[in-house]
């Protein structure tokens, strides 16, 4: 009758405190390391943001440039466009190109109280 009874072994049920100080301590470091990765890629999205506005401020002072203030002389410009709830602060440079012919143009944008310029682009008009 003794053999038909299953013998209990001395088993503990559950986890031991090491066990668990390990399983927080890679949760903890999951968690950091998730965290990590969302707050940089927030903070990616938004300079391509601010990159992307900051072109479409460039092209927009490049399409006035070609068509109602297109300049005959050197000249340096500036002035401040709004765009995607910003202020953007532009600068316009033109030169004599490489004959007279040509203006050489270059454009910097940058947001409202910033000191790094975002965008910068160069091009040429036909000097008329």
């Amino acid at each position: 009758m003794e053999k038909l009874k299953p013998k209990l072994l001395n088993t503990k049920k559950g986890f031991s405190l090491f066990e668990i100080v390990i399983a927080l301590a890679i949760l903890s470091t999951s968690l950091l390391v998730i965290y990590n990765l969302i707050l940089s890629t927030s903070v990616s999205v938004y300079k391509l943001e601010d990159h992307y506005l900051a072109k479409e401020v460039a092209n927009n002072r490049i399409a006035l440039i070609n068509t109602i203030e297109k300049p005959s002389k050197p000249i340096n410009r500036n002035g401040m466009d709004p765009m995607g709830g910003k202020n953007w602060k532009w600068e316009e440079s033109f030169y004599i190109g490489i004959s007279d012919e040509f203006l050489e143009y270059e454009i910097l944008i940058k947001s409202e109280g910033s000191t790094q310029y975002i965008y910068r682009t160069k091009g040429y008009l036909v000097n008329e």
